[in-house]
Order: structure tokens, then sequence, then C-alpha cells
């Protein structure tokens, strides 16, 4: 349809409008590309904030860093997008919660997680509608914003992973 992305959603309140489908891609990354990805941005990470820039470690415990990277914009086949490296050790989590955004600079239109590596334990990304997804290096899911997920407490090891939001301006 023609109509924008903000004014869809303007009126949205159902469920049913959402796509509720979570998208697998096998691979999408190389382990290579994983390994890089952790190395590259795994000493800039700090601990994670909640909206509003607050820690609140029973609701979030992890650690994340922000970035831009034009290379994987080309890779994920979109202009406008946000990249996030995400750390979780032993007993870190992130409850349950939507990635919707709305800055009124952007909104995020679709929200991406790649699983970097998978020395750990625990740690399944699981969305409310269709459960536990299981991912192996470099596999990539993709979904709505909208859709409520969470990450269960690592049991063992470090759990690294890329999320991704593709913007619209």
């Amino acid at each position: 349809s023609s109509m924008s992305f903000q004014s869809q959603f303007s009126h949205y309140d159902t469920k049913n409008s959402m796509d509720t489908k979570v998208y697998f891609t096998e691979k999408f990354l190389t382990e290579d590309e994983c390994f890089d990805l952790i190395v590259k941005y795994k000493n800039k990470l700090e601990t994670s904030e909640v909206r509003g820039g607050a820690v609140k470690k029973h609701i979030r415990n992890s650690k994340t860093f922000m970035f831009h990277d034009s290379d994987l914009c080309e890779k994920f086949q979109h202009e406008k997008m946000e990249f996030q490296l995400t750390e979780y050790v032993k007993d870190c989590f992130y409850n349950w919660h939507v990635d919707y955004y709305d800055t009124k600079k952007y909104v995020r239109k679709t929200s991406y997680s790649v699983l970097l590596n998978d020395d750990f334990d625990g740690g399944k990304l699981e969305f409310e509608l269709s459960g536990i997804v299981d991912m192996s290096i470099g596999d990539s899911v993709s979904f709505s914003p909208h859709l409520r997920h969470q990450v269960n407490p690592i049991t063992s090891g470090i759990r690294y992973s890329l999320d991704a939001w593709e913007l619209t301006i």
C-alpha cells in the first residue's frame, strides 16, 4: 500500500493488523563475519539501559554497543539501519519486551537478530506468540518490532548477538 509506515501504525490497535511471523534465515552471516563483529565491538560494550536511559537489571541484564555500519547495511539491503552488539554472560537475560521505537526522527520498521556464537547454554530467543527459535552461528531472524520477545537467562558461557533495526525516516 502507499500509506507510510507511520500512518499505518498511528491507528494501530489490534494484533490482527500485525505480521506475527518470525522469518528465519540460515547462515545469514558466516562464522568469520560473526567472529569479526564480536572482536571489533566487544571492548566498547557498556551496561544495557532500558528505554529512557535507566539501568534496570531485573528487566534487562546485558551489555550493548550501538553502532552504524554501511557494509552491514548492504548485507541487510536497507539504507537506514541501526546495529547493536549484545553480550549476555551467565545469569543475564532480557525480559519480555517489544523493539518498537518512535523517536520523532525515525521509527523502527523491522527487527533483526543474528546469533554470533554458540559456546553458551540457555539464552534462547523466545517469542510470545511462536515460542523458542533454535539458532546456530550466523542464523538470523527478522520480525515486526511490535512482537513481544525475550532472551532467556544464560546458564553458562557468553552469548553474543547482532541486533539490527531497519528504520523509516
